[in-house]
């Protein structure tokens, strides 16, 4: 039996599927124009966003300069007819007398540091802990706020001291003992002359005083009272003559030999940075009228001057010889002064003794502060006086402390 091919019914079996090649390429298509588009999207936005990058790293680095051309005015190093304290500042927050405003920027008046692009930055000065209007701050709160290019705009703020350290003197004269507690000064001498004195009173301020003589432990105390007690008692004035301080109640540097050792490697540097390190007596340790910052890394001969003196070695000195400002002997810790004369002393002074560096074997041992030396002898009318003011103006010869720096 001969059957006939059903042709017709063959070809209509994938009837359903037709067209389904075309649907499959434009979604395929689609996809490809969708992750196309993105691609070009984020490109697009990567440029603007390197664009606005620049803008913005720019104004970082206006905001940046703002604060060292601050830094550099606080420091008395641009020259005006306005003489830079702190007050002065807080009174001319915007340091104009100093600075000068000559662009504007978004509408903001600013210091210029470039036109194209449009970089500047603007300062603004106070007083952050209220100080009153008699008194110098010792603090300032210096806010920058820098200036770029497509509005962009970076703030800044800095707190600086007016103190390179913190120090508060315990006494006009202080000892800093034994860390054992028990060993008493290497040696201690005030002198027997009725003509001298010793004071704990402000010289700037009379009505203010600290104890004369301030010592660490019970032993120098009593050392110290019975050299006042046999060396004319009469010449040392202050509502106490001496007076017994622990470790905590000092101030950083003197509580450990190891602060102490880390306080002169500082000290050293910022000597060294100021062209002020010398290893031996300099020509000059300042004057009245322009005290000066000096580190000598040994010993030294005290010369009539002013300011902040560090010695490492033994400082020796004659009657006649006068220092206004605060006077440190850390290392060797011997202070001596001999003959006569009439040079008067206004400040403080701090003696200390303890090592700056041993042999390696001894790298486990403890290195503690040991036993200084303060012998003054011989007659003269001089005087070793307190003065808030020498030591105020000796705490700022060396320059600024910057507290803290933040971008906000």
């Amino acid at each position: 039996m001969n059957s006939t091919p059903e042709i017709g019914s063959k070809n209509n079996r994938r009837a359903g599927e037709r067209g389904a090649a075309l649907i499959m390429t434009l979604l395929v298509s689609t996809l490809l124009l969708i992750a196309g588009g993105a691609l070009i999207l984020t490109t697009s936005m990567s440029a603007g966003l390197a664009i606005d990058s620049t803008a913005e790293l720019q104004a970082y680095y206006s905001a940046e300069a703002g604060l060292n051309a601050s830094i550099n005015v606080l420091r008395g190093n641009i020259q005006s007819a306005t003489n830079l304290t702190f007050r002065n500042a807080v009174n001319n927050p915007t340091l104009n007398n100093w600075l000068t405003y000559n662009e504007t920027i978004n509408g903001t008046s600013v210091v210029s540091l470039n036109t194209t692009p449009a970089m500047g930055y603007t300062v603004s000065i106070s007083d952050p802990d209220g100080t009153p209007v008699a008194n110098q701050p010792e603090r300032l709160l210096v806010r920058v706020t820098g200036y770029g290019p497509k509005g962009s705009v970076k703030r800044m703020e800095l707190v600086v001291d007016r103190h390179t350290f913190d120090f508060a003197p315990p006494g006009t004269i202080t000892v800093r003992g034994n860390d054992d507690n028990t060993t008493t000064l290497g040696g201690f001498n005030i002198g027997d002359s009725n003509a001298k004195e010793y004071s704990g009173y402000d010289h700037a301020h009379p009505a203010n005083s600290i104890p004369t003589f301030a010592v660490t432990h019970a032993n120098d105390f009593t050392t110290v009272t019975n050299e006042i007690n046999s060396a004319k008692p009469n010449t040392v004035s202050a509502v106490e003559q001496v007076k017994q301080f622990n470790a905590s109640q000092l101030p950083k540097f003197l509580q450990t030999a190891q602060d102490a050792r880390d306080f002169l490697t500082i000290m050293q540097a910022t000597a060294v940075a100021n062209g002020r390190y010398f290893t031996s007596t300099p020509a000059s340790m300042g004057s009245e009228s322009s005290p000066q910052f000096t580190f000598v890394n040994g010993n030294a001969t005290l010369t009539t001057g002013a300011g902040l003196l560090i010695v490492t070695g033994t400082l020796t000195a004659n009657g006649n010889v006068g220092f206004k400002g605060l006077i440190l002997v850390l290392g060797d810790g011997v202070f001596t002064r001999s003959g006569g004369g009439n040079g008067d002393t206004y400040g403080a002074i701090v003696v200390a003794k303890f090592a700056r560096s041993w042999d390696p074997s001894e790298n486990g041992q403890a290195h503690n502060f040991l036993s200084p030396t303060y012998d003054m002898n011989g007659g003269g009318n001089t005087i070793t006086g307190y003065d808030s003011n020498e030591v105020d103006r000796a705490l700022s010869v060396a320059g600024l402390r910057a507290l803290a720096i933040r971008e906000y």
